[in-house]
């Protein structure tokens, strides 16, 4: 009887115990499953934010496109975890508006840096970007090639966003006609990409600001000139000017002496 009881007891315990175990499995599943519908949920707001904040000049249509598969395929992990109707909406929403930017032939219109603290916030999504995209590859979820091309193309952004601020800051100057101003400014655009001058888009760009410097430079010669020419043509006339009114002065001298002879 003593050897049931005591039976009876261990498997009351065990099963307990057994229980236990279940429920602690069961709860550390769950906190699991939170904390990753957390990081998708953190990764989703992420991405969004290089579409939506990454102007046009420094978003290529190939990143683009790469960061909208990132968020479609963030989605259906979401999906495989928790299904959910309003992320099913939102998921179609947005292959829809993959499919409508690959197919649309319209070119996005560049957004101008026009000061120092847009600079600072742009580099931080550089920054930012360059992160996700080492964790992407550390997780292999994008290719060595297309790591290696965008991480190339963020390196360039880092120098290029200060040198267009300087030609945006150049151009307002150039339509208020301050010429010497812009060309110091264009100057200046093309000395944040001398460290990079080697890259073809950066070589590019600077031949871009040195043809508009001497461009604005022959502006001003001609300026000059014109000006010059006005100056002497403005000289003769009064020149000219000067000598009818002595020859008036003349005519009106001998006419007064000849009535006074008369």
């Amino acid at each position: 009887m003593t050897a049931i009881i005591v039976t009876l007891l261990l498997l009351v315990i065990g099963g307990f115990i057994a229980f236990a175990i279940y429920l602690q499995m069961k709860e550390q599943a769950r906190i699991e499953r939170l904390r990753k519908v957390a990081l998708l949920n953190n990764q989703l707001r992420q991405v969004r934010r290089y579409l939506d904040e990454l102007p046009a000049q420094y978003q290529p249509k190939d990143m683009r496109l790469w960061l909208y598969s990132r968020m479609i395929a963030i989605c259906d992990e979401l999906l495989s975890i928790q299904p959910d109707e309003p992320l099913s909406r939102r998921r179609r929403f947005l292959h829809e508006e993959m499919v409508q930017f690959q197919e649309s032939k319209e070119k996005r219109r560049a957004k101008p840096v026009v000061d120092e603290v847009q600079i600072m916030e742009l580099k931080r999504i550089f920054e930012s970007f360059h992160q996700y995209l080492q964790s992407e590859k550390a997780n292999k979820k994008i290719s060595d090639e297309v790591f290696a091309r965008f991480d190339e193309l963020l390196h360039w952004y880092k120098y290029k966003v200060t040198a267009d601020h300087h030609a945006y800051t150049a151009r307002q100057y150039f339509l208020t006609h301050k010429m010497e101003e812009a060309i110091q400014e264009y100057r200046l655009a093309i000395g944040h990409l001398k460290p990079v001058e080697e890259s073809a888009e950066a070589a590019a760009k600077i031949l871009e600001f040195e043809e508009t410097i001497a461009e604005i430079e022959e502006d001003i010669a001609l300026q000059q000139r014109e000006a010059e020419l006005e100056a002497e043509a403005q000289e003769d006339e009064q020149g000219e000017e000067e000598l009818n009114d002595e020859w008036q002065k003349f005519m009106e001298d001998n006419e007064f002496q000849k009535k006074k002879h008369f």
